[in-house]
């Protein structure tokens, strides 16, 4: 596919980031967008985006990271946008081309208008690097405290709640505890089984789909205004989560686990290949820890999901 190439750059700022709104006689008029723009023959993404940033908004910025690259195709065109973040920057952004600029609360971004093929951006800001699995545990009290040790301890602030030794009933009753404590420490925490759930916990965050579950669906099976994790493990796994509105996809084992022994690890480099095709965030998981997270950001994904690498051990 014949992609435009695109450098984009989020500012952040004590929870704000620094929008431009598109102007009258451009494509998307009236949209709001991460400044940046196309990356000119012989540049890097970074060295286009620093370009772009001091032409549009008179600032030099410096320290830029890699948030996401989303490749999105519209009806005439199909763009790539190299994503980056930073919060390293002289000077006080404005509208040196006559755009509105304004800075906006990172979870306030889904009340504004954007291009669509934003929408990747906003929900990779609104996500954090490291995506805790619940693992093994003697009972609830256990359970409970592993959590809370995790949210306190670790910083933990992103949490799939995943039981499957439990029947629904004493799941649902697990899980109305950790909602309250999920709510306590700020933690987005997601329910891993049907989107049914959603009825007993409402002001759960969301819904982790398994990858055998998600054929069943031929669109999005929850409300806008939940997160759908979606578990995946090749390109037709990756397609069908795209297919029905995954907001991220976990993609599965980077490295061989004692989970899933029978599964060889794809490694990184077809890691890399695959969140290539990815429009939304994407996990590593597989063997994953902490440590991995930066190398897991290089290649394009969020960051990584793990059972041991983050669960508590025994309290």
């Amino acid at each position: 596919m014949d992609y435009k190439e695109i450098a984009i750059g989020v500012l952040r700022r004590k929870g704000l980031v620094c929008l431009a709104l598109r102007r009258a006689h451009q494509s998307f008029s009236d949209c709001w967008e991460f400044p940046g723009g196309k990356i000119e023959k012989g540049e890097s993404p970074v060295e286009a985006l620093t370009r772009e940033i001091q032409e549009e908004l008179g600032i030099v910025v410096s320290q830029w990271q890699p948030l996401i690259v989303i490749p999105w195709q519209y009806e005439s065109f199909a763009v790539r946008l190299h994503v980056f973040e930073s919060e390293q920057f002289q000077g006080e952004p404005k509208g040196c081309e006559g755009q509105t600029v304004r800075w906006v609360a990172v979870d306030e971004l889904d009340q504004v208008s954007f291009p669509n093929a934003n929408k990747g951006i906003v929900t990779a800001l609104q996500l954090a690097n490291q995506y805790m699995i619940t693992g093994s545990f003697s009972n609830e009290q256990d359970a409970l405290r592993r959590l809370e040790s995790a949210f306190k301890q670790q910083g933990i602030s992103l949490c799939q709640l995943r039981a499957k030794s439990l029947s629904e009933t004493a799941f649902v009753q697990l899980a109305h505890q950790a909602q309250s404590l999920a709510e306590q420490y700020g933690v987005k925490l997601l329910l891993n089984g049907s989107p049914a759930l959603l009825d007993a916990l409402p002001n759960a965050a969301g819904i982790q789909l398994a990858s055998y579950a998600i054929f069943q669906y031929d669109s999005r099976p929850i409300p806008s205004n939940k997160l759908l994790g979606v578990s995946t493990h090749n390109p037709e796994e990756i397609a069908q989560a795209l297919k029905i509105g995954a907001d991220f996809i976990l993609l599965s084992p980077v490295k061989r686990t004692a989970s899933h022994p029978d599964m060889e690890g794809m490694g990184w480099s077809l890691f890399a290949e695959r969140v290539a095709d990815v429009p939304i965030p994407v996990f590593a998981l597989g063997g994953m820890q902490a440590g991995y997270i930066n190398q897991a950001k290089q290649l394009g994904a969020q960051g990584v999901a793990a059972i041991s690498g983050f669960w508590p051990a025994l309290l």
